[in-house]
């Protein structure tokens, strides 16, 4: 009867620990859209700093630089959310507290929350390795669609 308990009881915190990775994969999603959107109205600005300044004066200046400055920063954000993402997606369904097998090394643009147990130079992502442009899942080669959203790929 206790094995029963335990099974139940195994089986409640594994729905747990998925309810919490899906609560944090969907957390990271939304901030990685916002981060696309800010990414888009940068270019919205500079497209139109560019066509008032072509019409008019000429095409320099620092107010070009800062936007694709701000572009840049913003793009290494969307790196490291795609990285936190895939790392969600790549956590296996452990109890609470339960120590997992470290994911693949995301680089100096990992998350804080990785575990400490897992050493920052693990193997690195084979270069055959494709990602989800929506979702940050890695997909295999040859593979037409992302199978968590469903995002045509771009054929590599």
């Amino acid at each position: 009867m206790s094995d029963f308990f335990g099974k139940l009881k195994s089986g409640a915190g594994k729905v747990a620990f998925e309810a919490e990775k899906m609560g944090r994969l969907n957390r990271a999603k939304g901030e990685l859209e916002r981060i696309k959107e800010q990414i888009q109205a940068q270019y919205s600005k500079l497209g139109q700093m560019y066509y008032n300044d072509r019409s008019t004066t000429g095409v320099t200046g620092a107010a070009y630089d800062e936007a694709c400055q701000a572009i840049a920063d913003l793009q290494k954000q969307v790196e490291a959310k795609n990285a936190e993402i895939q790392q969600i997606n790549a956590e296996n369904c452990a109890p609470p507290g339960a120590q997992t097998a470290p994911a693949q090394a995301q680089g100096p643009s990992a998350p804080a929350a990785m575990p400490e147990s897992t050493p920052a130079a693990a193997a690195p992502v084979p270069a055959a390795a494709k990602f989800c442009p929506n979702c940050g899942r890695e997909v295999q080669p040859g593979v037409k669609f992302c199978p968590d959203c469903g995002t045509k790929l771009a054929e590599a």
